[in-house]
């Protein structure tokens, strides 16, 4: 049932895997969330067509989240797809995919709460991994313009929460489930003061005392082609309208599901904010300047901090990057 195997193997170092196109991010991010959350019933159904390559990927998130029944599957499939192409050359590298994916993700799997190696161990082990900060925000520029996801972290000393942000002119319904299923549920989309005036989006309050001073906007709802506005498709129709040049202020219904934020002029070199970074990460990647983001939690509804952050990131394959490092990356490059 398997599809001859063409193995370029993901390379998981818990900034990204590589291997994810942007036309397939969808449909890995759902088999990846069926394999995360262990349920085999759906993973079962959307693996058993699928190729070698995203069987090991599965295979390693299993692994990672500690997925027994998933696991057990995925390593059936797997070895059954290696005794079906035994005689080729192309099986030999599987073979070896297929090891060096089960060697690599047992050995670099998070240890638990509890287990041997301290939280303090692990993430001075995570920091001597740390590739160049400019080396990964060029791949974080890379991943916006290609339409997938990059998890991006403040300052301890700020909020010391990860945001998962995507362009907004790359947003899917598919990719809004995704988002609204392992975030806080409250959808922001960081645009420029120019097209909030462009939109006649006011500021929601007339004196604000919010924390960090986030400039919300009158929340919105694009009134054509939805319905109540709070599904995935929906808000995925408010965000794409937001960005588009044809759109008016009167194609919005206030209030809203969406949440518009006002970026300071100068980006992250203003103010080293969320709002900011998912405006300047596109503007960057050469897109519409505007990026849709929400708070990573974790599933008990806590806010995720920085082990969870790179557990997460490692098992959905997405790049991990700090706002330190866009702010370091703009101050080199000049921009």
């Amino acid at each position: 049932c398997f599809a001859t195997p063409t193995i370029h193997f993901a390379s998981w170092d818990g900034r990204r895997c590589e291997t994810m196109s942007a036309d397939r991010m969808p449909e890995k991010l759902a088999l990846l969330d069926a394999t995360a959350s262990d349920n085999l019933d759906v993973a079962a159904k959307h693996f058993r067509n699928a190729s070698f390559e995203t069987v090991m990927e599965g295979l390693q998130c299993a692994i990672k989240s500690k997925s027994s029944k998933c696991m057990r599957y995925l390593l059936e499939h797997g070895i059954k797809a290696l005794k079906a192409d035994s005689s080729s050359k192309k099986s030999d590298e599987s073979l070896r995919s297929f090891i060096e994916t089960v060697t690599s993700a047992v050995c670099t799997a998070t240890p638990e709460e509890g287990e041997n190696t301290t939280t303090e161990e692990s993430e001075k082990k995570e920091d001597a991994k740390k590739v160049d900060p400019i080396a990964n925000v060029e791949g974080a520029l890379q991943d916006i313009r290609d339409g997938r996801f990059v998890v991006v972290q403040d300052a301890a000393s700020r909020e010391n929460e990860g945001d998962l942000i995507i362009a907004s002119e790359k947003v899917t319904p598919e990719k809004m489930a995704f988002m609204v299923n392992y975030t806080s549920g409250i959808i922001c989309v960081g645009i420029e003061e120019e097209r909030c005036g462009e939109l006649e989006l006011p500021q929601m309050v007339a004196k604000n005392t919010e924390s960090h001073g986030t400039a919300f906007t009158v929340s919105i709802d694009f009134k054509h082609g939805t319905t109540t506005g709070i599904s995935a498709e929906d808000r995925a129709k408010t965000i794409l309208a937001m960005v588009s040049k044809k759109t008016q202020p009167s194609d919005f219904a206030r209030p809203g599901h969406i949440f518009p934020l006002r970026a300071r002029k100068g980006g992250v070199l203003t103010r080293p904010g969320h709002t900011e970074t998912s405006v300047d990460l596109p503007k960057l990647a050469g897109l519409y300047p505007s990026g849709v983001m929400s708070e990573i939690v974790n599933r008990d509804g806590t806010m995720a901090r920085t082990p969870e952050l790179r557990r997460f990131a490692a098992t959905f394959g997405l790049r991990m990057v700090t706002i330190e490092e866009i702010i370091e990356y703009r101050k080199a490059k000049n921009v």
